[in-house]
């Protein structure tokens, strides 16, 4: 297993779509600082307050459809240059290369959480440093990484449905911006323990003043059934043949169609 992480990791440093998540990461910074300029009023541009904002438009547009993008390409991949052939000749499962594969994702996430804290910092001491502190930045560091993992383990059945067929990241994308964006309007509110993108933040303590009541314990029990589902979805992953074998067919009745 651990040889196949290290070989993600090693193969991702050739692939030109981490740069979207390094944009969505930026975004979601960028676009916090205008939401907390732009609505102030007269009170102070704090640094608690931009990078609670941060993390809001973390949970709620970038990391849920940036960690399944990102997810889901890595692992189409080897479906469109036809190297799980040579891979599952090794042997290796499909099952155990989906298994490494969400693994690296986590990876990711973790380094693209760590890009985010460091804009949050640097933007924040450059507009937002009112009130800023050794504790509050660290404080910032840890929410940010966590809700962006939480969000991680949240997609995780998408990536994994959708990465057992071919071509098909790109629907469960959309799905994951929807589930994202939906968030808004469960957060803050008695569903915001009950909803995976969201569940995070009562864990964390995030608070961004609206004086919400969490029930960490239902969120924690939220995610979990979330991991029990991934591991369901990946127990049940058919095998390499059966999955190119599908997509044979359905490349062969697209031409058949083209030809009428």
């Amino acid at each position: 297993m651990l040889d196949i992480i290290t070989t993600e990791f090693q193969k991702i440093k050739r692939y030109n779509i981490l740069w979207v998540g390094v944009v969505a990461v930026l975004f979601s910074a960028l676009l916090a600082v205008f939401q907390i300029v732009s609505s102030h009023g007269s009170d102070p541009l704090t640094y608690e307050s931009f990078a609670n904002g941060v993390i809001w438009n973390n949970f709620s547009l970038s990391f849920p459809f940036g960690i399944t993008l990102i997810g889901g390409y890595l692992i189409n991949r080897e479906y469109t240059e036809q190297t799980l052939k040579n891979i599952l000749t090794v042997p290796i499962s499909l099952r155990k290369l989906l298994v490494g594969k969400l693994i690296a994702v986590g990876g990711i996430t973790v380094l693209l959480s760590l890009f985010s804290f460091l804009c949050t910092f640097i933007l924040g001491l450059l507009f937002c440093n009112i009130n800023i502190s050794v504790t509050l930045v660290v404080k910032s560091l840890v929410q940010i990484l966590s809700v962006n993992l939480y969000c991680y383990v949240a997609v995780l059945p998408i990536i994994a449905y959708f990465g057992r067929k071919q071509n098909a990241f790109l629907t469960g994308v959309g799905i994951a911006f929807v589930y994202g964006f939906c968030g808004v309007f469960v957060a803050g509110r008695n569903l915001t323990d009950f909803y995976p993108i969201t569940a995070g933040l009562g864990l964390v303590g995030y608070n961004n003043g609206a004086g919400t009541v969490y029930q960490p314990l239902i969120g924690a029990m939220t995610l979990i059934v979330i991991l029990i589902l991934t591991t369901i979805l990946l127990v049940f992953t058919p095998n390499y043949d059966k999955v190119m074998t599908i997509s044979k067919k359905k490349g062969t009745k697209h031409k058949k169609y083209s030809h009428k």
